[in-house]
C-alpha cells in the first residue's frame, strides 16, 4: 500500500521548499502583488504534495485521485504567476477586470476535464499502473485537451516573466535578478518538457516539481534574498504614493494604468472601478484634449473644482517624442491657497476702501473725491463734456456741539451723508472734505441740472431731525455753492476752488442758500 523511494523525494522537497518561500513571503509587507505570490506558492505547495501522496501509495485509485487534484496547483500556477507579474508591476490597471476573468476559462475547463476524465478522455487517453524496477507508478498517455493546457500554460509563464523581467531591470538596472526571473520559469519548462518526452527514463515520474524546487531556490538567491521585490515597491511607494498630490498615468486612449491612493481618495473611488471607466467621467466638465494638454502657452496647470474643492491639474508626457505615449496628470488641491488669496484679496479691497472713506459718516474722503475730480477733469478736457461740482456745509453746526454735544453733531453728520447718497446719482461721488463741508462731484452735469440737485440736498439737509436738537431748538440747514465747467472754460483745475467761492456767497446772502460761480468761458 506505501512505498518510499527515492523518486518520493523530489515533490517533498519542493513541498519544504514552498513552504520556506511562502513563510519569507509573508513577512515582505510592501510587495504588491502579495495576494498572487503567496496564492502561486500554496498552488505549487498543493501540487508538490499531491505528488508526494501519489508517489508513496501503491493503491491505483489513489494514485488517480492524487494526480487529479494535482491539478488545481498545476492549472492555478501559471494564471498566478501572470496576477504575479501584473500586480507587482502595477499593470493590473491596464487589464479590465473583464481581460482577468477571459485567462482563468481555460484553466477552469482544464479541471472540469481533468475531474470528468474517465466519460471522454481529453485530458489522459490512456492510464496505466505499472512495477519498473521496484517502483508502483502509473503511466498516462494524454489526449488533446491537455496539450491545450500546456501551450497556454507555457504562454501565461513567458508574458508573466517578460513583464517582470523588463520591470525589475528596468527600475533596479541591476542583471542578477533579471537572470534569476528568466531562468526560473525556464527551468520549470525544461523539466516538464523533459518528463513528456520520450526521452523520459521514469515516464511515471513528473519532474515538474524538482523543476519548481530549483527554480525557487534560484528565485530566492536572485531575488527575495536581495530583497529586490521589496526595494523597488519601497522606492515607488516613497516618491509616489506618499504625494499628497494624487497622481494619475493614462494612456492615449484615456485609460487610467497607475494611480497613487492619494488621486483614489480625490476621485472616490477604486483601483478596479478606475480601471473600467474613462477618466473624463470623473471630470464630467473637461475634455480629455483639455486633461492631457501639457503645451498650455502660459505654462500654468487647469484648475477644476470636484466635490467642493478646488485642484489644480497638470500634465506632463511620458515621451515627448511619441505622441501617443502615456500621459501623467497631477492632481494639486488648491483649495486653501485660493480661500488664502481670496481672503488677502478681500483684505486689500477692505484696506483700500477704507483709504478712500470717510470714518464717520462712510462716504468717501477728501483723498479719494480729489483723484476722482482730477479724472473727471481729464475727460471733460478730452471729450468736451460738462462737469460740475457741489460744495456744501451745514450753517452753525458748531451750536450743535455746544449745546447738544459731539453725539449729537456726529449723528447729524451721518445724515447729512445718507442724504447726499440718497440724492445722488449712481455715477456721482458724494465726499466728505472737512469736519461739516461735503462734496458732490456730478459728471456730465450742467449748471441748471447742478442747481436741481443742490436743491434738493438743501430741502432734504432741512427735513433732517434729532431728538437732541429738537429739545434745543436748532435747525439744521445747509449753504451750498455750485460750480460747472466744460472743456471751453478757463481754469478748468480750479473747478473747487470757484465752487468754495459760491460757497461763501451762499453763506453771505444769509445761509440756506445755493449760489452758482460765475466762470467764463475761453475766448
Amino acid at each position: 500500500m506505501f512505498q518510499i523511494t527515492i523518486w518520493s523525494i523530489p515533490p517533498l522537497l519542493a513541498a519544504l521548499v514552498c513552504v520556506g518561500a511562502y513563510l519569507r513571503t509573508r513577512s515582505m509587507k510592501r510587495v504588491p502583488g502579495m495576494q498572487a505570490l503567496l496564492a502561486l506558492l500554496a498552488a505549487l505547495l498543493f501540487w508538490s504534495g499531491a505528488q508526494f501522496i501519489g508517489a508513496v501509495f501503491t493503491v491505483p485509485s489513489i494514485k488517480l485521485l492524487a494526480a487529479k487534484f494535482a491539478y488545481f496547483g498545476i492549472v492555478l500556477t501559471p494564471v498566478a504567476w501572470l496576477f504575479f507579474a501584473v500586480g507587482y508591476t502595477r499593470r493590473q490597471m491596464r487589464l479590465p477586470r473583464l481581460a482577468l476573468n477571459l485567462i482563468c476559462i481555460v484553466p477552469a475547463i482544464t479541471l472540469v476535464l481533468v475531474m470528468t476524465n474517465d466519460w471522454h478522455q481529453l485530458i489522459w487517453s490512456r492510464v496505466d499502473f505499472i512495477w519498473d524496477r521496484g517502483v508502483y507508478g502509473m503511466v498516462k498517455e494524454h489526449g488533446p485537451w491537455f496539450y491545450v493546457h500546456a501551450i497556454y500554460s507555457y504562454g501565461i509563464l513567458l508574458v508573466a516573466t517578460t513583464i517582470l523581467a523588463w520591470s525589475i531591470g528596468h527600475t533596479t538596472g541591476a542583471w542578477k535578478p533579471v537572470v534569476a526571473v528568466i531562468t526560473a520559469p525556464l527551468v520549470v519548462v525544461a523539466a516538464n518538457l523533459f518528463y513528456l518526452s520520450p526521452f523520459n527514463p521514469a515516464p511515471w515520474f513528473d519532474m515538474t516539481t524538482l523543476g519548481f524546487a530549483v527554480a525557487a531556490m534560484i528565485l530566492d538567491g536572485g531575488v527575495l534574498r536581495y530583497g529586490v521585490l521589496e526595494t523597488i515597491p519601497v522606492v515607488r511607494d516613497r516618491v509616489v504614493e506618499q504625494l499628497r498630490d494624487g497622481v494619475i498615468v493614462l494612456n492615449a486612449g484615456g485609460m487610467a494604468i497607475d494611480v497613487n491612493e492619494s488621486a483614489l481618495q480625490i476621485l472616490r473611488t477604486t483601483r478596479g472601478e478606475l480601471a473600467e471607466r474613462s477618466i473624463t467621467s470623473f471630470f464630467t466638465k473637461l475634455s480629455m484634449e483639455e486633461l492631457t494638454n501639457f503645451d498650455r502657452p502660459d505654462g500654468q496647470g487647469l484648475e477644476t473644482t470636484l466635490r467642493g474643492r478646488s485642484y489644480d491639474i497638470s500634465a506632463s508626457s511620458l515621451d515627448h517624442t511619441n505622441p501617443d505615449a502615456d500621459v501623467v496628470l497631477v492632481l494639486r488641491d488648491i483649495t486653501d491657497r485660493l480661500k488664502t488669496e481670496h481672503d488677502l484679496r478681500q483684505a486689500q479691497d477692505e484696506l483700500v476702501r477704507l483709504a478712500h472713506t470717510d470714518y464717520l459718516t462712510g462716504i468717501h474722503n477728501r483723498r479719494f473725491f480729489m483723484q476722482r475730480l482730477t479724472e473727471e477733469i481729464e475727460r471733460v478736457r478730452r471729450h468736451g463734456s460738462q462737469l460740475s461740482v457741489l460744495l456744501f456745509d451745514l450753517d452753525y453746526f458748531k451750536k450743535v456741539n455746544d449745546q447738544c454735544g459731539h453725539y449729537a453733531g456726529d449723528q447729524i453728520l451721518r445724515a447729512v451723508a445718507d442724504v447726499s447718497t440718497r440724492v445722488k446719482r449712481i455715477t456721482d461721488i458724494a465726499a466728505r472734505i472737512g469736519g461739516e463741508e461735503f462734496a458732490l462731484l456730478l459728471p456730465e452735469t450742467d449748471q441748471a441740472g447742478a442747481v436741481r440737485t443742490a436743491q434738493r440736498l438743501r430741502q432734504s439737509i432741512a427735513r433732517i431731525t434729532h431728538p437732541e436738537t429738537q429739545a434745543q431748538r436748532i435747525r439744521i440747514t445747509a449753504s451750498i455753492g455750485v460750480a460747472t465747467v466744460s472743456a471751453v472754460s478757463q481754469d478748468l483745475e480750479n473747478v473747487l476752488n470757484h465752487a468754495d467761492e459760491a460757497l461763501y456767497k451762499a453763506k453771505h446772502s444769509g445761509r440756506n442758500a445755493v449760489c452758482c460761480a460765475d466762470i467764463s468761458a475761453t475766448g
